[in-house]
């Protein structure tokens, strides 16, 4: 048996090599991140509206796949694939995977409220909210001490922030001193994940490139929705993170209005929405863009950016990367359209009609 090992010890080496470096690749971890295409996911699976109506179309986020500091076998692999992207991590965030998932949660969760509140708004419908605070969605790994994901800071330094430009303004023209501390009030849960008010001291640990104190985080206006009329239901999201708010916002309008603006259409899109019902700019458009077509997407909404009143597609990051997406692909037959705001998209699908009908 020994010698039999001997004479095929090489043989077995080689064999072996490939099957060893697939399981140790599978350990180690890169500094990169990989997107890839995903699905589409119906609004109204998540999202519902107490009205009764019948929708001809369909209204969809677009969910993409990802891996944040990916092993190196997934690193490798999506290398060879044009369909996936291969970025380097951010440097200055490095959540744990507990971290990123209640990050994500929390995004996801504000997008639908601030999607309800924007719906309701331009569809002219009863909502009631109250403004609880600034919302901690992200922290980096030199953040402030005293302060976590999740936390809702309601007052700092004794002054209520009452909106979201309150807590920047005081925070923004402040020098760093070292070691210097300030109060904040926070809305902070408990084990039983029921929310108690707490006062923290907040340290930065540096100061920014304009010399004030750097608190390394990203924050969000959190609202409670106290009443709708029409109601709605919310039920359980497969996705996480900000982007479906557009089209969240855009069905929800469909569904509390008198006409359908779906058409037969299936509408795709992706953007953050704010409670005013301004898009905004978000990654992975070009795995979304491809998602879009590959499902058979009729349009495919993008956000862009006003410059001195008027879209710059130039400008838009968004847009120029969803451009280049859909001019590589083969044969594509969804629009592509770019938006500021839920108004826009809402006025495109109304004019859509028109320009079918003539």
């Amino acid at each position: 048996m020994k010698t039999l090992l001997k004479e095929y010890r090489k043989l077995l080496l080689i064999i072996a090599l490939p099957y060893l470096f697939i399981v140790v690749a599978s350990i180690i971890r890169v500094d990169y991140d990989i997107t890839a295409p995903g699905d589409l996911n119906e609004v109204r699976e998540v999202i519902s509206v107490e009205t009764d109506y019948q929708q001809k179309g369909s209204i969809n986020t677009v969910s993409v796949y990802t891996s944040d500091r990916t092993t190196l076998l997934t690193y490798l692999i999506s290398l060879l694939n044009p369909k996936m992207e291969v970025e380097e991590s951010l440097p200055f965030i490095h959540l744990s995977g507990k971290e990123n998932y209640r990050s994500g949660t929390i995004q996801k969760n504000v997008s639908i409220t601030n999607s309800l509140i924007a719906a309701y708004r331009s569809a002219g419908k009863e909502i009631k909210t109250v403004f609880e605070g600034m919302i901690i969605h992200t922290t980096t790994i030199d953040k402030a001490d005293g302060l976590f994901i999740g936390d809702i800071i309601t007052e700092w330094e004794g002054t209520p922030i009452t909106d979201g430009n309150t807590l920047s303004n005081l925070i923004g023209n402040m020098p760093y001193i070292a070691g210097k501390s300030y109060q904040a009030t926070v809305l902070r849960l408990n084990n039983d994940e029921q929310y108690e008010k707490k006062t923290v001291s907040v340290t930065p640990k540096r100061a920014n490139g304009d010399g004030n104190p750097y608190f390394g985080l990203y924050l969000y206006e959190y609202y409670t929705i106290m009443e709708a009329n029409p109601g709605y239901t919310l039920h359980k999201a497969r996705t996480l993170g900000p982007s479906g708010g557009l089209m969240q916002a855009l069905s929800i309008y469909n569904a509390i209005t008198d006409i359908d603006i779906t058409y037969g259409l299936r509408i795709a899109g992706t953007g953050t929405i704010d409670s005013h019902g301004f898009v905004g700019t978000i990654g992975g458009v070009r795995q979304k863009v491809i998602t879009a077509h590959l499902s058979g997407a009729d349009v495919f909404f993008v956000p862009v950016y006003r410059e001195n009143g008027v879209i710059n597609l130039d400008e838009s990051p968004n847009y120029v990367e969803a451009k280049a997406a859909y001019d590589a692909l083969r044969n594509p037959k969804m629009q592509l359209v770019p938006v500021e705001t839920l108004d826009e998209a809402i006025n495109w699908l109304v004019n859509y009609e028109k320009t079918q009908n003539h």
